[in-house]
């Protein structure tokens, strides 16, 4: 596989940008190589190599009651394709409402750099094979049905418009899961998988591990009641709850409309100050896209320091409007969607694993969170299952699964009753978009509504 040259690229995005109508023009290009395998008990079941793009064309015209603009992609690059997206993006843009809050096209800027990770996209399916093949013995010595999927994918963006900015850069992403069911169906399958931007990173022998030993421990799960329970939360559950806020209440826009967690709490101290929250998209354990979607550089954002919640990101429009700096947190325009985090982290605290489970006297383990979703937008009260191994702890030791649980819960809530902080962040992902860098915590009084059979 390969994208295409970052001439070639430019030379694309260059050619559009000259053969527009418009008083502004953006034009951006995203490429991706993804190749992945899907794997159950009979081996891969599913497997990708693919190559795709995406030409994104934002045409812009000026008027005295704002700028009318609108956006045409196709995935198709030929000069037939790429007209025809013209013709479209103007049609659009001519007849568009209006808006007086929409600024004019930034110019040129300084991104740091960003290369692709060669190794992450050379990862060969032979490589990806060996990995399989280790999840699928370990699980048949231990009488347990495989499931998983292994995957590297590399991006590409590049960005140019009429005012003169020019910017390029990448990432990748490297992943392998496992998921190892008892044989005999009657309880839930262990789960553990790792992320990194460096495939040489990931270590597959601690997957299968951790999957396996979570799949053996979690036959014969017993019923809890429903209740409180002081909780540790592995990184896979915690990255399902704050991811949320990648999502919701940490932008300018949900702030104004009254619908953010910060409304009324920011600068006030409500939160332990073990906990520190920050979006940067520069972090070396797992860098992300350094500009956003009109090519503005991303800033670091401290979210919560020092016990208290703090201004959110921004985007062109959300500076303009509230005379703040543009924290580079902005969507491809013209879009519905206010600024928000992209590359969230949780700072990792003092305590091992061991350590916060030894400090419960009685309360749960918790693998993963499935299916979660958001009830309420200012305490982000969200509800969920536990999935992937569930565990009671009894004087500061696991001693016996048991089955899953549904929570309700305020996020806002949980964070104001962290006891304790893990020591090791980890890259995790949720079901829908995303990953952040987070530790396990430990939570005292977490709500658990109902319970299940399995």
């Amino acid at each position: 596989m390969s994208l295409l040259t970052s001439d070639h690229a430019f030379e694309v995005c260059e050619a559009a940008l000259a053969a527009s109508p418009a008083d502004e023009t953006e034009v951006t290009l995203e490429s991706e190589e993804d190749r992945f395998v899907r794997y159950g008990p009979e081996g891969p079941s599913q497997n990708g190599d693919r190559e795709r793009h995406c030409l994104s064309l934002r045409l812009r015209y000026s008027s005295p009651e704002g700028w009318r603009e609108a956006r045409a992609t196709v995935g198709n690059l030929s000069e037939e394709s790429v007209r025809a997206a013209l013709q479209r993006a103007d049609l659009l843009a001519q007849v568009a409402a209006p808006d007086p809050y929409r600024v004019e096209l930034g110019g040129g800027v300084e991104v740091a750099g960003s290369a692709l990770h060669r190794p992450t996209q050379d990862h060969t399916f032979r490589e990806k094979a060996r990995w399989i093949e280790a999840a699928m013995g370990a699980c048949s010595q231990e009488g347990l049905v495989p499931a998983g999927l292994a995957r590297t994918t590399v991006r590409s963006r590049h960005l140019v418009n009429s005012a003169g900015r020019r910017i390029e850069g990448a990432i990748s992403r490297a992943s392998f899961s496992l998921t190892a069911t008892p044989e005999d169906g009657a309880s839930d399958g262990g789960v553990a998988e790792q992320t990194d931007c460096d495939v040489g990173r990931l270590d597959p022998a601690r997957v299968v591990a951790r999957a396996v030993e979570k799949g053996s421990m979690g036959r014969a799960p017993r019923p809890v009641p429903a209740g409180e329970y002081t909780v540790v939360l592995e990184p896979l559950a915690v990255s399902s709850l704050l991811l949320f806020l990648s999502y919701q209440g940490l932008g300018a826009k949900e702030v104004h409309e009254q619908r953010s967690l910060l409304v009324g709490r920011q600068g006030v101290e409500l939160f332990p100050k073990s906990l520190s929250l920050f979006d940067d998209a520069g972090l070396a354990e797992h860098p992300g896209w350094r500009f956003d979607g009109e090519g503005a550089p991303r800033h670091r954002v401290s979210l919560l320091e020092d016990g208290a919640l703090r201004a959110p990101v921004t985007d062109s429009i959300w500076a303009a409007r509230l005379g703040v700096a543009n924290t580079g947190h902005g969507h491809p325009q013209p879009s519905a969607e206010g600024p928000s985090p992209e590359n969230l982290c949780m700072a990792p605290g003092d305590a091992s694993l061991e350590d916060l489970v030894a400090g419960v006297e009685r309360g749960l383990l918790v693998t993963r969170f499935h299916y979660t979703n958001l009830i309420e937008p200012r305490d982000v009260t969200l509800t969920g299952m536990t999935r992937g191994g569930t565990f009671l702890i009894e004087g500061g030791r696991v001693t016996a699964p048991v089955c899953n649980l549904r929570f309700t819960q305020s996020l806002v809530e949980a964070l104001q009753r962290v006891t304790g902080v893990g020591s090791r962040a980890e890259v995790a992902g949720a079901l829908f978009r995303g990953e952040i860098v987070c530790p396990a915590l430990r939570i005292d009084g977490f709500r658990f509504t109902s319970t299940t059979e399995l």
